[in-house]
Protein backbone atom coordinates (compact mmCIF):
# COMPACT_ATOMS: atom_id res chain seq x y z
CA UNK A 1 0.00 0.00 0.00
CA UNK A 2 1.12 3.19 -0.55
CA UNK A 3 2.80 5.18 2.21
CA UNK A 4 4.68 8.57 1.51
CA UNK A 5 5.74 11.61 3.07
CA UNK A 6 7.87 15.21 3.01
CA UNK A 7 9.19 17.00 4.92
CA UNK A 8 11.78 19.84 5.59
CA UNK A 9 14.92 18.19 7.84
CA UNK A 10 18.46 18.95 8.86
CA UNK A 11 20.98 16.16 8.30
CA UNK A 12 22.64 15.26 11.73
CA UNK A 13 24.27 11.89 10.97
CA UNK A 14 25.60 10.48 7.71
CA UNK A 15 27.37 7.37 6.41
CA UNK A 16 27.83 6.00 3.24
CA UNK A 17 28.80 2.96 0.99
CA UNK A 18 29.86 2.13 -2.58
CA UNK A 19 25.54 2.31 -3.32
CA UNK A 20 23.71 4.24 -0.21
CA UNK A 21 23.48 7.00 2.03
CA UNK A 22 22.11 6.51 5.49
CA UNK A 23 21.67 8.38 8.74
CA UNK A 24 19.51 10.91 10.97
CA UNK A 25 17.91 13.75 10.22
CA UNK A 26 15.14 16.16 12.06
CA UNK A 27 12.84 18.46 11.91
CA UNK A 28 11.56 21.41 13.97
CA UNK A 29 7.77 21.44 15.24
CA UNK A 30 6.12 24.53 15.10
CA UNK A 31 4.07 24.46 18.42
CA UNK A 32 6.68 22.85 20.78
CA UNK A 33 10.02 23.61 19.16
CA UNK A 34 10.93 20.06 19.68
CA UNK A 35 13.34 18.60 17.02
CA UNK A 36 11.99 15.05 16.01
CA UNK A 37 14.55 12.74 14.49
CA UNK A 38 14.30 10.07 11.38
CA UNK A 39 16.12 7.99 10.09
CA UNK A 40 16.81 7.86 6.13
CA UNK A 41 18.30 6.04 3.21
CA UNK A 42 19.27 6.84 -0.01
CA UNK A 43 20.91 5.19 -3.20
CA UNK A 44 23.00 6.52 -5.00
CA UNK A 45 21.91 4.83 -7.99
CA UNK A 46 18.65 6.59 -7.78
CA UNK A 47 19.79 9.93 -8.16
CA UNK A 48 18.17 12.43 -10.31
CA UNK A 49 17.73 16.51 -10.61
CA UNK A 50 15.37 15.95 -8.03
CA UNK A 51 16.74 13.62 -5.52
CA UNK A 52 20.02 15.01 -4.95
CA UNK A 53 22.91 13.96 -2.99
CA UNK A 54 23.55 15.67 0.55
CA UNK A 55 25.83 16.04 3.29
CA UNK A 56 25.59 16.24 6.78
CA UNK A 57 24.78 19.94 8.04
CA UNK A 58 22.38 20.47 4.60
CA UNK A 59 18.79 21.25 5.23
CA UNK A 60 16.99 19.37 2.78
CA UNK A 61 13.42 18.98 1.63
CA UNK A 62 13.02 14.72 1.82
CA UNK A 63 10.67 13.15 0.17
CA UNK A 64 9.77 9.18 0.15
CA UNK A 65 8.12 5.82 0.95
CA UNK A 66 8.10 5.94 4.82
CA UNK A 67 8.09 2.98 7.47
CA UNK A 68 8.25 2.73 10.62
CA UNK A 69 10.72 0.38 12.52
CA UNK A 70 11.10 -0.06 16.69
CA UNK A 71 8.92 2.79 17.35
CA UNK A 72 11.21 5.19 14.95
CA UNK A 73 10.07 7.12 11.93
CA UNK A 74 12.10 5.55 8.81
CA UNK A 75 12.18 7.21 5.55
CA UNK A 76 13.60 6.01 2.05
CA UNK A 77 14.35 8.49 -0.99
CA UNK A 78 13.92 5.12 -3.39
CA UNK A 79 13.28 7.18 -6.75
CA UNK A 80 11.41 10.16 -5.01
CA UNK A 81 13.25 13.22 -3.99
CA UNK A 82 15.72 14.88 -1.34
CA UNK A 83 16.26 18.60 -2.64
CA UNK A 84 19.03 20.41 -0.65
CA UNK A 85 17.98 23.99 0.26
CA UNK A 86 19.99 26.97 -0.04
CA UNK A 87 22.53 27.53 2.97
CA UNK A 88 22.52 30.61 5.29
CA UNK A 89 25.08 33.06 3.93
CA UNK A 90 27.02 35.15 6.35
CA UNK A 91 28.11 38.83 5.88
CA UNK A 92 31.05 38.15 3.77
CA UNK A 93 29.18 35.30 1.99
CA UNK A 94 30.49 32.50 3.79
CA UNK A 95 27.96 29.76 4.80
CA UNK A 96 26.55 29.22 8.31
CA UNK A 97 25.75 26.09 10.28
CA UNK A 98 22.22 25.58 10.46
CA UNK A 99 20.83 25.46 14.34
CA UNK A 100 18.28 23.01 14.88
CA UNK A 101 16.79 25.67 17.12
CA UNK A 102 16.07 28.42 14.02
CA UNK A 103 15.53 25.56 10.97
CA UNK A 104 12.59 26.12 9.23
CA UNK A 105 9.54 25.16 10.96
CA UNK A 106 7.54 21.77 9.55
CA UNK A 107 5.66 18.70 10.13
CA UNK A 108 5.98 15.54 8.39
CA UNK A 109 2.74 15.02 5.96
CA UNK A 110 2.09 11.75 4.35
CA UNK A 111 -0.30 10.52 1.95
CA UNK A 112 -1.40 6.56 2.84
CA UNK A 113 -3.98 3.85 1.69
CA UNK A 114 -5.21 2.15 4.47
CA UNK A 115 -8.14 -0.21 5.78
CA UNK A 116 -10.24 0.27 8.63
CA UNK A 117 -9.74 -2.11 11.73
CA UNK A 118 -11.57 -0.99 14.44
CA UNK A 119 -14.93 0.95 14.61
CA UNK A 120 -15.09 4.98 14.56
CA UNK A 121 -14.96 6.48 18.06
CA UNK A 122 -15.14 10.65 18.75
CA UNK A 123 -12.90 12.67 21.76
CA UNK A 124 -12.98 16.44 21.93
CA UNK A 125 -14.24 17.15 18.75
CA UNK A 126 -12.32 14.76 16.94
CA UNK A 127 -12.73 11.30 14.97
CA UNK A 128 -10.37 8.45 15.23
CA UNK A 129 -10.32 5.30 13.62
CA UNK A 130 -7.68 3.04 14.17
CA UNK A 131 -6.31 1.84 10.58
CA UNK A 132 -3.40 -0.86 9.05
CA UNK A 133 -1.39 -0.91 6.41
CA UNK A 134 0.68 -4.01 4.39
CA UNK A 135 3.96 -1.38 3.22
CA UNK A 136 7.31 -2.90 1.55
CA UNK A 137 10.15 -0.44 2.11
CA UNK A 138 14.16 -1.01 1.64
CA UNK A 139 14.92 -1.11 5.31
CA UNK A 140 13.42 -4.61 5.39
CA UNK A 141 13.24 -7.76 3.53
CA UNK A 142 9.21 -8.41 3.32
CA UNK A 143 6.45 -6.08 3.72
CA UNK A 144 5.29 -4.73 7.42
CA UNK A 145 2.29 -4.29 8.68
CA UNK A 146 2.02 -0.44 10.20
CA UNK A 147 -0.96 0.52 12.30
CA UNK A 148 -2.55 3.78 12.06
CA UNK A 149 -5.02 6.28 14.03
CA UNK A 150 -6.52 8.68 12.23
CA UNK A 151 -7.91 11.58 13.45
CA UNK A 152 -9.81 14.12 11.83
CA UNK A 153 -12.77 17.65 13.05
CA UNK A 154 -15.81 16.27 13.72
CA UNK A 155 -16.86 19.71 12.66
CA UNK A 156 -15.18 19.49 9.33
CA UNK A 157 -18.11 19.71 6.76
CA UNK A 158 -16.13 18.09 3.75
CA UNK A 159 -15.39 14.81 6.04
CA UNK A 160 -19.27 13.98 7.47
CA UNK A 161 -19.91 11.88 4.36
CA UNK A 162 -17.59 9.34 6.14
CA UNK A 163 -19.20 8.51 9.08
CA UNK A 164 -21.04 5.20 7.70
CA UNK A 165 -18.04 4.97 5.10
CA UNK A 166 -15.35 3.55 7.53
CA UNK A 167 -17.20 -0.10 8.01
CA UNK A 168 -18.51 -0.53 4.58
CA UNK A 169 -15.25 -0.26 2.20
CA UNK A 170 -12.10 -1.42 2.42
CA UNK A 171 -9.27 0.95 1.07
CA UNK A 172 -9.01 4.52 2.33
CA UNK A 173 -6.59 7.03 0.68
CA UNK A 174 -5.45 9.22 3.87
CA UNK A 175 -3.45 12.62 3.65
CA UNK A 176 -2.52 14.59 6.42
CA UNK A 177 0.07 15.37 9.22
CA UNK A 178 2.21 13.09 11.02
CA UNK A 179 1.05 14.01 14.66
CA UNK A 180 2.94 11.22 17.10
CA UNK A 181 4.08 7.82 17.37
CA UNK A 182 2.97 6.00 20.63
CA UNK A 183 2.83 2.27 21.59
CA UNK A 184 0.23 0.37 23.36
CA UNK A 185 1.25 -2.77 24.79
CA UNK A 186 2.95 -4.80 21.91
CA UNK A 187 1.64 -2.20 19.09
CA UNK A 188 2.90 0.75 17.72
CA UNK A 189 0.29 3.29 16.29
CA UNK A 190 1.29 6.31 14.11
CA UNK A 191 -1.15 9.18 14.69
CA UNK A 192 -2.13 11.25 11.21
CA UNK A 193 -3.76 14.13 11.84
CA UNK A 194 -6.10 14.01 8.78
CA UNK A 195 -6.69 16.78 6.34
CA UNK A 196 -8.15 15.37 3.08
CA UNK A 197 -9.68 11.33 3.38
CA UNK A 198 -10.91 9.51 0.41
CA UNK A 199 -12.30 5.64 -0.24
CA UNK A 200 -12.38 3.34 -3.21
CA UNK A 201 -16.03 2.86 -4.21
CA UNK A 202 -14.42 -0.78 -6.03
CA UNK A 203 -14.29 -2.42 -2.47
CA UNK A 204 -16.33 -3.23 -0.33
CA UNK A 205 -15.98 -5.40 3.35
CA UNK A 206 -17.92 -8.01 4.20
CA UNK A 207 -19.17 -6.62 7.06
CA UNK A 208 -20.90 -4.00 5.79
CA UNK A 209 -23.66 -2.39 7.65
CA UNK A 210 -26.33 0.70 7.18
CA UNK A 211 -26.52 0.74 11.14
CA UNK A 212 -23.11 1.59 11.77
CA UNK A 213 -22.71 4.16 14.27
CA UNK A 214 -19.05 6.27 15.89
CA UNK A 215 -19.40 5.11 19.89
CA UNK A 216 -18.88 8.36 21.72
CA UNK A 217 -15.79 8.95 23.99
CA UNK A 218 -15.17 11.33 26.92
CA UNK A 219 -14.31 14.95 25.84
CA UNK A 220 -10.12 16.33 27.03
CA UNK A 221 -8.50 19.70 25.76
CA UNK A 222 -5.98 17.46 23.42
CA UNK A 223 -7.82 14.95 21.74
CA UNK A 224 -4.12 13.36 19.93
CA UNK A 225 -2.44 13.45 23.34
CA UNK A 226 -5.73 11.91 25.02
CA UNK A 227 -5.62 8.95 22.70
CA UNK A 228 -2.20 8.29 23.62
CA UNK A 229 -2.19 8.54 27.24
CA UNK A 230 -5.25 6.37 27.91
CA UNK A 231 -3.47 3.64 25.73
CA UNK A 232 -0.65 3.37 28.45
CA UNK A 233 -2.32 4.53 31.80
CA UNK A 234 0.63 2.66 33.35
CA UNK A 235 3.58 3.53 31.25
CA UNK A 236 5.54 6.53 29.54
CA UNK A 237 4.32 7.11 26.11
CA UNK A 238 7.07 6.92 23.71
CA UNK A 239 7.21 9.00 20.73
CA UNK A 240 10.00 10.24 18.45
CA UNK A 241 13.60 10.63 20.17
CA UNK A 242 14.97 14.06 20.03
CA UNK A 243 18.82 14.34 20.07
CA UNK A 244 20.44 16.15 23.14
CA UNK A 245 23.54 16.30 22.41
CA UNK A 246 26.02 18.97 21.11
CA UNK A 247 26.68 16.67 17.95
CA UNK A 248 22.57 16.47 17.38
CA UNK A 249 23.24 12.57 16.34
CA UNK A 250 21.41 9.44 17.18
CA UNK A 251 22.75 6.48 15.86
CA UNK A 252 21.11 4.25 13.51
CA UNK A 253 21.09 0.45 14.68
CA UNK A 254 23.89 -1.15 13.70
CA UNK A 255 21.28 -3.76 11.56
CA UNK A 256 20.57 -1.58 9.19
CA UNK A 257 24.51 -0.67 8.68
CA UNK A 258 25.17 -4.28 8.06
CA UNK A 259 22.02 -4.57 5.91
CA UNK A 260 23.78 -1.96 3.50
CA UNK A 261 26.76 -3.63 2.70
CA UNK A 262 25.48 -7.06 3.05
CA UNK A 263 22.64 -5.65 0.36
CA UNK A 264 24.11 -3.31 -1.67
CA UNK A 265 24.48 -5.43 -4.66
CA UNK A 266 20.39 -6.01 -4.11
CA UNK A 267 20.35 -2.65 -4.15
CA UNK A 268 21.65 -2.06 -6.91
CA UNK A 269 20.00 -4.10 -9.15
CA UNK A 270 16.34 -2.90 -7.82
CA UNK A 271 17.34 0.64 -8.27
CA UNK A 272 18.10 0.15 -12.01
CA UNK A 273 15.45 -1.94 -12.87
Amino acid sequence: MTATLSVIALVVRLRESSHTAFGDAIYREKVSNENPVFGFKQFSNALHDYNEAFKEGDLVHFGGKFTIDDNKLMVSNFFEAACVLEPQLGRNGERLKWEPEKIPSTKPFVHITTSACEPLSTSNNMNFVKTKSLIYSPFHSAARYINFEIGYSSESKWLEYLSDKWSEFANFFVAGFLEAIYTDGSTTYVQIDAKLIDYDVRFRTSTSSNNYQPSPQRSTTNAFAQRRNKSTPNSPVKTHITPKSDSNTTEIENAYEEESDNDSDKEDTVGTN
